[in-house]
């Protein structure tokens, strides 16, 4: 017996067949878009002049100029002289060309510090490091929210990190979660500090001003140390910071148990 079939009455369309949908291309910054990024061929320049190195040196320029809102193709092409066409040569979108940014930038990650010091002299050189370049750029820590940070500059800075820590004496494991839970504390750092000037002697006189009207059966501490409070400096917090994580590290490193694979 066979099965009926279906056919189209005069002045009905035929049956459409359904289509094969196109597999999602990988997000930006994903590992998988890494991976294929190295695969795709090379995309043909027309324009002598343009390269990749030129668009993103350009869009340093409007990161550090005018901050990340103005990190837009257009305004790129301005600053470069040329049509948004030949940006999308190079990069399909913002978003690619904003995880290659952050990427480049963080060249500074795998820096070599100078000979003679232990890992947590190495590890604190490193950070300071870190945090001073994001502070020269603080547009590029704006666009680190959310990035999974796989570029070749990126892992040049985790082989260093994981480099330093298994060599001190921490599982592979506890490695990678020192390496990252310290660049988190470096990146927050500046995040939180970000359009503030705390070493400003009008800022801090106007905080020792605020703390002590406050109400003090409300706020005790805050109305008793408001002139100690108001030294404080984004320098000082993060130095704390600093060294209460290199003694955790120090800590897990002596702990043979805990570090053992």
């Amino acid at each position: 017996m066979h099965e009926p079939t279906t056919k189209a009455t005069a002045g009905e369309p035929p049956p459409e067949h359904p289509r094969k949908s196109r597999p999602a291309e990988p997000r930006p910054g994903t590992a998988a878009w890494w991976l294929a990024r190295e695969s795709e061929p090379a995309r043909p320049r027309r324009r002598r002049s343009l390269t990749l190195d030129a668009v993103l040196d350009a869009a340093m320029t409007l990161l550090d100029t005018r901050g990340a809102a103005a990190l837009t193709m257009r305004n790129i092409a301005d600053e470069l002289g040329c049509t948004q066409a030949s940006l999308y040569r190079h990069v399909r979108n913002r978003e690619e060309l904003v995880t290659l940014l952050v990427d480049r930038a963080l060249d500074v990650a795998s820096s070599a510090p100078p000979d003679g010091m232990d890992w947590a002299g190495k590890a604190a050189w490193s950070a300071r490091l870190f945090r001073a370049h994001l502070l020269r750029h603080p547009g590029v820590a704006s666009l680190l929210r959310g990035t999974e940070r796989l570029g070749p500059n990126s892992l040049a800075g985790v082989q260093y990190s994981l480099e330093l820590f298994i060599n001190a004496g921490l599982s592979p494991r506890l490695a990678s979660a020192a390496a990252s839970s310290l660049a988190t504390f470096v990146i927050g750092s500046v995040h939180l500090n970000l359009g503030l000037d705390m070493s400003d002697p009008e800022e801090s006189r106007h905080r020792r001003l605020l703390y002590r009207s406050r109400d003090a059966a409300t706020f005790p501490l805050l109305v008793q140390h408001a002139d100690t409070l108001a030294e404080v400096s984004s320098d000082d917090e993060f130095e704390v910071g600093l060294n209460a994580l290199l003694t955790g590290f120090r800590a897990l490193i002596q702990n043979s148990d805990i570090t053992r694979d």
